[in-house]
């Protein structure tokens, strides 16, 4: 299938540009040298996204020009990726070929070739890791990659996927698949350039859309719909949880927590299963209804917490499945912490000699090559990051503020920001129509109580232990701990004071990635809770006897109560996602919009939300309005606008094909959805009188196509 080819060379590009930065190897990829995997973990991860992001930029910006020039008849999507194909195939090819041609040469003279012994340790890659395999190491991380895999399967192919031409999303997910299928659609069955907001049409999109193209692509390329948003879903929650992996055995030297640390975020800590489980017993009669407790516990089909918003799911697994952009951008986000770490280790290292790490000259140096590749990589992801996620972009920026302060190379830092800031605000003036952002300082978050306590007493309830444990960790001796502690602090911090958009919620982002990174070093003390502390001091033999007994019932029972919530959790969204919402692809109304309309036709319409007719790749003009104003786009002055057009503008045709000209609006779809909607008063008599009817579909919810570019006689 070409989809899969498309991804295959986009990996294929990532692992060359891979190689490239590691000739010779750099120090940046070396995690556990007990087994060959991590390496090979890390090369897959890393490969991945160095391919897929630049290219998927580089086929949007083609298609872009492309759709200046092409006809309607012929979907830019075509030429973008023939030329994009083309040419990473000539440039994996090429330089193989060369090679071969050189080495043909050398061994003719009798020399050996140049990289040869590198390029013997790659080939000899796979025989290496097969055969440890048998190894206690290797098995441990075969088993944490067969279980993140499982786990994304049940969180993506679990939540939405297909049956025939009808797509079903899960009761937890429908909502946010509403803007996901609609944008997704639009790229492949419509041809949305300059891109918009399918809810919100005609007003750019201040939203990050980039991994939607992504899946747009492939699903253009032959996926199915859902493939196409499963598959890139699935991948960026391996590739997360293999980083955040490796970086907790690179940060604290125990293997153990490459499984630990990625299970700790999905399995959640919360208060939210002991207050449910105290309903539960209030409500049966205490524990000697023990059984129906039970029951109701695997039979909860609503998400659990008394805190704000809980019944979202908000902090929950689900968002994972919900906000399936979000795992892939934090994996080039802990690519980029790779790309750094470097410099923080040898800063680090010059702590005892603070003249030398915060005065000397070297320190505030540019990296030297081959260092200087690191620093270029970092650059280039950073700068296509805004609109893939542009939250794990503010996070990342937030942490590497503190990195810099204790790292050398310090200049490298100040580059990336700088670099990164400038990508952010081209891109946003050419994307975002007229929204402005506007930072607003709105302390407390969404916490009832906006004091200080009350915040205090908010994230305890919401997180259960996490943060107390992790205030305890941070004061244990380790000055890295407490230097990358305080970094991965400062993305809670800001969404605790700071809103960039107008609903404060969607900050619970940086709190989320501020967790998955102090599961890190929660994985860690657990572990040495588990095997003991080295530096324990020499103790009898009955003594460590029984200390090892106790840290392993602390290590057990603080395991459980940081994994509990999360673990209800996971049976509430298999609970919840019985019960879908249904779309079909191929119903009358769709097709005929695919056939009779144009690619980039713009609709006024009820306030649609996950609905079939964004399938077919159009846009309506307003939408379900919760997507666009929560971006920043003025849905509150639309709306009046759209009464007025479908109250026939005081009965005056000549007034409504006037505004639908001005507003770039082609057809209105009325329906028994609008007729009977309690915001909106539609004169259909009016449009009958004096507008063409361009199809009816009486077995639709009696829907009618009015063409508002032409009138009747």
């Amino acid at each position: 299938m070409i989809a899969l080819l498309w991804l295959l060379l986009a990996f294929l590009s990532g692992n060359r540009w891979f190689d490239k930065l590691n000739r010779p190897p750099s120090v940046w990829r070396q995690t556990d040298l007990t087994s060959p995997w991590p390496a090979a973990l890390f090369r897959f991860s890393s490969a991945l996204w160095l391919g897929l992001l630049p290219i998927t930029w580089l086929t949007y910006v083609l298609a872009a020009l492309f759709n200046l020039v092409l006809p309607a008849g012929i979907h830019p999507l075509i030429p973008a990726n023939v030329l994009v194909m083309a040419g990473l195939s000539v440039w994996l090819i090429r330089p193989k070929l060369q090679q071969a041609w050189r080495n043909a040469r050398l061994r003719q003279d009798g020399a050996k070739p140049r990289w040869a012994q590198y390029e013997a340790q790659t080939d000899g890659m796979w025989p290496s890791l097969i055969r440890s395999i048998s190894a206690k190491p290797s098995r441990l991380y075969l088993l944490s990659v067969l279980l993140f895999l499982s786990l994304g399967l049940f969180l993506m192919n679990g939540t939405f996927g297909r049956d025939g031409t009808v797509y079903r999303a899960g009761y937890s997910v429908f909502s946010d698949f509403a803007p996901h299928t609609a944008l997704v659609s639009s790229f492949s069955q419509g041809r949305n350039w300059p891109t918009q907001y399918p809810h919100f049409a005609n007003d750019g999109i201040s939203y990050h859309f980039m991994f939607f193209f992504l899946c747009g692509n492939l699903d253009y390329l032959g996926l199915p719909l859902d493939w196409a948003i499963n598959l890139p879903s699935l991948l960026g929650l391996l590739t997360f949880c293999i980083l955040l992996g490796l970086l907790a055995i690179r940060l604290t030297g125990q293997r153990r927590t490459f499984l630990l640390a990625p299970s700790l975020l999905f399995l959640r800590s919360s208060l939210a299963f002991f207050t449910h489980l105290a309903d539960l017993l209030q409500t049966y009669g205490g524990w000697t209804s023990r059984t129906a407790v039970l029951q109701a516990l695997l039979r909860q089909d609503t998400f659990i917490g008394n805190t704000t918003n809980d019944a979202w799911g908000l902090w929950t697994v689900n968002v994972y499945a919900n906000q399936r952009h979000l795992l892939p951008g934090l994996s080039i986000a802990l690519l980029i912490l790779f790309l750094f770490l470097p410099d923080l280790e040898n800063g680090l290292t010059l702590l005892k000699h603070p003249k030398q790490l915060f005065f000397r000259c070297a320190s505030w140096q540019l990296p030297r090559r081959p260092d200087s590749k690191r620093m270029i990589t970092a650059i280039v992801l950073g700068i296509l990051l805004p609109y893939f996620h542009g939250a794990v972009l503010v996070a990342l920026l937030l942490m590497l503020v503190v990195l810099a302060f204790f790292s050398v190379n310090r200049l490298s830092y100040v580059f990336f920001a700088l670099a990164v800031m400038m990508a952010a605000t081209i891109q946003t003036s050419v994307f975002a129509g007229h929204v402005a952002i506007v930072p607003q300082f709105q302390p407390g978050f969404i916490s009832p109580d906006k004091t200080l306590a009350g915040c205090l007493l908010y994230l305890l309830e919401m997180s259960g232990l996490l943060l107390p444990l992790a205030l305890i960790i941070f004061w244990l001796p380790g000055r890295r701990r407490k230097v990358m502690m305080t970094a991965f602090l400062l993305p809670l911090i800001f969404a605790m004071l700071i809103s960039l958009t107008p609903d404060v919620t969607v900050n619970h982002k940086y709190i989320i990635i501020t967790f998955a990174f102090l599961n890190i070093y929660v994985a860690d003390f657990l572990i040495k809770l588990w095997t003991g502390f080295r530096d324990a001091g020499k103790s009898a033999a009955c003594k460590r006897s029984l200390s090892r007994m106790a840290g392993r019932s602390a290590a057990l029972v603080l395991g459980l109560v940081l994994m509990i919530t999360g673990i209800q959790e996971i049976i509430i969204l298999r609970n919840i996602s019985r019960n879908t919402a249904k779309i079909d692809s191929s119903s009358p109304l769709v097709e005929w919009i695919m056939d009779n309309t144009e690619p980039d036709a713009v609709f006024v319409s009820a306030p649609y939300h996950y609905h079939s007719f964004y399938l077919s790749g159009r846009a309506t003009w307003l939408g379900h309005a919760y997507y666009a104003w929560s971006a920043g786009h003025d849905t509150a002055g639309r709306l009046r606008q759209e009464q007025l057009l479908f109250s026939g503008c005081g009965g005056d045709p000549a007034s409504v094909q006037e505004m639908a000209l001005n507003f770039g609006i082609d057809y209105f779809l009325l329906d028994d959805s609008l007729r009977h909607h309690p915001d909106f008063t539609v004169d259909e008599n009016f449009f009958r009188r004096y507008f063409p009817i361009s199809a009816e579909f009486p077995n639709s919810e009696n829907t009618i196509i009015f063409d508002l570019r032409r009138m009747l006689n």
